[in-house]
């Protein structure tokens, strides 16, 4: 069953092969890719982006939250932790030296541009003797487009 996925703006989650997607867009290409031949994963790959900590010398006060996009009125102490920045692209493809990030997007939430920068960041200063390629299609027609450029990398190589 369909639902609204609130933290991808105008997104609709759906099930296929039972992998529950978080929108239809993302269904699609899983869907392209699973066609195209291509050895890959989906969600495989966790990194992270920036480490969280625990506030040692730093005293934060902030609302408590009562529910979900309402605060109180009054400012408390907060001790929690700091949690880890994290960045999970929708697909990776692995052949050769070469690993390929797909972060398939329809409309782009406000911390996006930021995880991407910082993603790309992580890559661009890896040293490990692969050579990354970073795709963002915004439709399915994207998604074959980027499936062209790499079967026509393996067929140069």
């Amino acid at each position: 069953m369909d639902s609204v996925n609130k933290r991808i703006l105008g997104a609709t989650s759906t099930s296929y092969n039972g992998i529950k997607f978080k929108s239809r867009l993302e269904c699609s290409c899983y869907k392209k890719l699973e066609h195209s031949g291509l050895d890959f994963s989906y969600e495989g790959e966790r990194v992270v982006l920036l480490e969280g900590f625990k506030p040692r010398n730093i005293t934060i006060y902030a609302p408590n939250r009562k529910i979900v996009g309402r605060y109180s009125k009054e400012l408390n102490i907060k001790d929690r932790a700091i949690i880890n920045i994290t960045y999970t692209p929708d697909f990776i493809v692995v052949k050769g030296d070469y690993k390929i990030y797909f972060d398939v997007k329809g409309k782009e939430n406000d911390v996006y541009p930021i995880k991407k920068k910082m993603f790309l960041k992580y890559l661009e200063e890896k040293n490990d003797g692969l050579k990354y390629i970073f795709f963002e299609p915004h439709s399915v027609t994207q998604m074959m487009q980027a499936i062209n450029i790499i079967n026509q990398l393996w067929a140069d190589n």
